[in-house]
């Protein structure tokens, strides 16, 4: 009984592929030329991981009225409000909403609030509080400020003084400078903090030995919240009479305000800021470098790869393809001005491995078929090992673009970003393997089948 295969194309056919090598090579050239003048002239539409920013989750009510849009002007109109800005000013604001699963989230609506700002605190605001602080406390006082997106000031006096009278004063400073909400604290008592901490983490310890009964553990509840009463007021009793020269002032008004802002506009339908992330922008650049050298590494990878599996003469085409593909993919987020994120450099990586296991199984059927027919034309050869995986090319290819579109199409926020990748790596990837990784092998081929002629010790061989 004779069975019949079928598939997408002939593997028998003979399109002549890279009969028309330079128009693939005019096209790549072309692609990558574009590719290049759009990242020098538009650049990245760098997001929060690598332009800096903060990320604030926010949580509500599942019967609350709150939608994406509203809730996005509702933040813009605070941070405007707070800045004394324009809306240009505050940068870009971005609200997602997404679901947390059935876990510690089940029965809340969840929204990702992502802004460019990472702090209320301009340089006209911290000159007019470093100025207020040298008044107070002497002109040779130091002042020194956390690195950028950290709301967090270091003062060193000239000679200690009184904690909580310190306190007073650093408090009433930063509150005339309209920040009331701030927590001020000195070496001391951080290292008393620390004492409490270990002492409550002791007692947590003991009380949770056994088999806790629900009578033992609410009395074991008790225990520690009187012990907590009484290690704080031993600490302000110890903080009474103490001085210190060195304190910390921490703001909390970015987050407070939002949170603020965003119960006044919607009441008991909102429930609170459940987490809020910043990075500085010169962290986020740190962050973008790595992400653009773990790239540059996993090209280098794949080129080792190729030349220990095949031969020199493969590695250039696949490390052409590779490249070929990452610059195109890059250089479409670049045209279409899409967010440029740490999963989208995860993307690339991903095109630059799917790309290449392309390449490698064009590159297989080529070695294999010159092993079986060493006296026939490496043209012809090529051709065949192109044509007869073509049809695994193109569906391998078709099946992945539309899962791909169907996540761009059907997704959000960040996926959404990391599935547009997908979509043009893919098209680019399937395109390279093709039409660009096997005629440069065969272009290299010919090369070093001319420089062996050449050699004045050069012997007839009967290797194709």
């Amino acid at each position: 009984m004779s069975h019949k295969h079928y598939s997408l194309f002939n593997p028998e056919s003979n399109y002549d592929f890279v009969g028309r090598r330079h128009v693939y090579y005019a096209l790549t050239g072309v692609g990558i030329l574009a590719s290049i003048i759009a990242l020098s002239t538009l650049g990245f539409n760098k997001g929060i991981d690598f332009k800096g920013g903060t990320k604030q989750i926010v949580a509500f009510d599942p019967a609350a009225k709150v939608d994406r849009v509203g809730l996005q002007n509702t933040v813009e109109g605070i941070l405007t409000s707070a800045l004394g800005a324009s809306k240009e000013h505050i940068g870009d604001v971005e609200v997602q909403e997404f679901d947390t699963g059935t876990g510690g989230g089940a029965g809340k609506k969840h929204f990702a609030v992502v802004t460019e700002l990472t702090s209320l605190l301009n340089k006209a605001k911290r000159d007019g509080i470093e100025k207020n602080l040298k008044a107070q406390f002497g002109d040779k006082i130091d002042v020194e400020w956390a690195a950028e997106g950290e709301d967090r000031v270091f003062v060193t006096l000239t000679e200690p003084k009184k904690i909580t009278e310190t306190y007073a004063s650093l408090s009433k400073i930063f509150a005339d400078a309209g920040f009331p909400k701030t927590k001020a604290g000195s070496d001391l008592e951080v290292q008393l903090d620390v004492n409490m901490f270990r002492s409550l983490q002791m007692l947590e310890a003991e009380s949770g030995k056994g088999d806790v009964k629900p009578d033992v553990a609410k009395a074991a509840q008790g225990k520690i919240a009187a012990e907590e009463a009484k290690l704080r007021a031993q600490k302000e009793a110890d903080l009474a009479d103490k001085s210190d020269s060195r304190f910390t002032v921490v703001i909390e008004e970015f987050k407070a305000k939002l949170e603020d802002g965003i119960r006044a506009k919607y009441g008991k339908g909102f429930i609170q800021v459940e987490s809020s992330t910043a990075v500085s922008p010169s962290v986020a650049g740190e962050m973008m470098s790595q992400g653009l050298v773990a790239i540059l590494y996993a090209i280098l990878g794949i080129v080792l790869y190729i030349i220990l599996r095949f031969d020199v003469r493969y590695a250039p085409g696949a490390l052409v393809a590779t490249v070929h593909d990452v610059i195109l993919v890059i250089g479409a987020f670049s045209v279409a001005q899409v967010k440029f994120s740490m999963p989208v450099i995860a993307a690339v990586l991903t095109v630059a491995g799917y790309s290449v296991t392309d390449t490698i199984v064009v590159f297989d059927r080529i070695r294999e078929m010159q092993e079986k027919h060493p006296d026939v034309k490496v043209e012809t050869l090529v051709n065949s090992a192109i044509n007869q995986t073509m049809s695994r090319t193109v569906l391998t290819s078709l099946t992945t673009f539309l899962t791909s579109a169907s996540i761009f199409l059907f997704g959000g926020g960040l996926i959404r970003d990391f599935a547009f990748a997908m979509c043009i790596g893919v098209i680019v990837g399937t395109f390279s393997s093709i039409f660009v990784a096997s005629p440069i092998f065969l272009w290299l081929h010919h090369r070093f089948e001319d420089r062996k002629v050449r050699l004045p010790d050069h012997a007839p061989s009967t290797a194709a």
